[in-house]
């Protein structure tokens, strides 16, 4: 899963059936552990309701398919959740793992020692 921004909306005068009356977002990631392709966004299937501005929570392979409730569908990525609020334990970000780029940070973030 990946914490990200929505930054936009696609839209698609045509589409794969299964994505009739879907909606796509353009979402920027926020954190991320060590992706294995070059890009600073996704688009995102949308069956929560989330708006630009929000943050959110976006799955990723077949749990994305299952979110939108048939795995037939054509999809890679899908909101599964609008955050609310993020903690960050200051220690457990500590390694090449995981990263905030640079700008880049939830807007609700709390930093905790821990």
């Amino acid at each position: 899963m990946i914490l990200g921004r929505v930054i936009g909306q696609v839209w698609a005068t045509r589409k794969n059936p299964y994505l009739s009356g879907t909606k796509l977002l353009l979402v920027r990631p926020l954190a991320w552990s060590l992706p294995d392709h070059d890009g600073d966004h996704l688009v995102a299937v949308d069956p929560v309701g989330a708006e630009v501005g929000q943050d959110v929570v976006v799955c990723l392979g077949l749990p994305a398919r299952r979110a939108l409730g048939d795995t037939r569908c054509p999809v890679e990525a899908s909101v599964a959740a609008i955050v609310d609020r993020v903690e960050v334990y200051r220690d457990a970000c500590r390694g090449p793992r995981f990263r905030f780029p640079a700008g880049r940070t939830p807007a609700t973030l709390h930093e905790r020692e821990g």
